[in-house]
């Protein structure tokens, strides 16, 4: 493993106990996203920091806030990473009316797509307009796999003015294409968002995640719930070599094995395997020689990945558990 991904990798892991002593009622996926989103922008937890966006959150929150659910961890995280904090919180209850005003169900993937579009604050109408329409195409094209995750995809392809008789193709080919091997599941749907949005030819891209995917089942990970495929996509796009990135996936994984806190029973095999994958792509892009805004797009991409993934994951856990 390169000194630059230990560091990373060292960071995640005490990024994560930092966030744990301030959200412990946090499950430890969510704990885990928060690191990583950190990671993303390369920044350390910040214990005064996080604890000043908690305040500010409950401070502008009711109890029964749909910020107060289990987009608050990261949340307060992105509060309290601006000296503006409570502003930046404004701007994202200010795009959660637009968003709801567009016709978007309340879910917990509201709050996430909120904060995705403070950003661009002055366009939030029509982010949030647009948004909808591109949400109103995959529910078109996949009624029962698009759901409330989705949204966090429809408010970043507005943002970025993807359109949407280019786009939608796009993923229809990739679909396609991994639905053969993976199904017509929701990870196959966001992996085809991924390729969606990137400028190389879809059909290309499916067979390099394929590819990925089998490369790190070679390398001694059996990834059976797939939960990492997304990512694998956007590893993908950044035309990464493959062999050497399953490798390193393999070794992260068993990395954390190894760590306190990342047992079966905290974490399990999967979620390991995810973290592990966003953690090479995280590398993959801080390592990437690309312009800024090309970089920035790609950025957003991969932590709404990230996000709309885990959170799934919880939502799911969460219902079965109820059961």
């Amino acid at each position: 493993m390169q000194s630059g991904t230990m560091r990373r990798t060292e960071q995640f892991i005490e990024n994560r106990k930092r966030i744990e002593r301030i959200f412990r009622m946090s499950t430890p996926q969510v704990q885990c996203l928060c690191a990583l989103l950190l990671g993303l922008d390369d920044k350390d937890a910040d214990l005064m920091s996080i604890r000043r966006g908690k305040k500010i959150l409950r401070r502008n929150t009711g109890i029964f806030s749909s910020f107060r659910g289990l987009g608050m961890a990261p949340a307060a995280i992105k509060i309290g990473e601006y000296a503006d904090g409570e502003q930046r919180l404004n701007y994202a209850k200010d795009n959660l009316r637009k968003l709801r005003n567009a016709k978007f169900a309340p879910t917990d993937y509201l709050c996430p797509a909120a904060f995705l579009m403070a950003k661009a604050h002055d366009r939030a109408d029509e982010i949030a307009a647009n948004a909808y329409e591109h949400y109103s195409e995959m529910r078109h094209a996949h009624r029962i796999l698009t759901g409330g995750e989705d949204v966090m995809f429809a408010v970043l392809f507005a943002m970025y003015d993807a359109k949407k008789d280019v786009l939608f193709p796009r993923a229809d080919v990739a679909m396609d294409l991994l639905s053969g091997r993976f199904g017509r599941t929701n990870v196959a749907q966001m992996a085809s968002f991924a390729i969606a949005f990137s400028d190389q030819p879809a059909d290309l891209l499916a067979l390099r995640t394929e590819r990925l995917y089998d490369a790190v089942r070679t390398a001694g990970e059996k990834n059976r719930e797939m939960l990492d495929l997304p990512i694998l996509a956007f590893l993908a796009a950044l035309d990464v070599p493959e062999k050497e990135t399953a490798a390193l996936i393999v070794e992260l994984s068993a990395y954390f094995r190894e760590q306190k806190g990342y047992s079966p029973m905290r974490i399990g095999r999967s979620q390991r395997l995810v973290y592990a994958t966003a953690l090479a792509a995280i590398d993959a892009l801080l390592c990437a020689p690309l312009e800024p805004a090309e970089f920035a797009k790609k950025r957003d991409l991969l932590q709404t990945l990230m996000m709309s993934g885990i959170l799934l994951f919880v939502v799911v856990s969460m219902a079965a558990s109820a059961h």
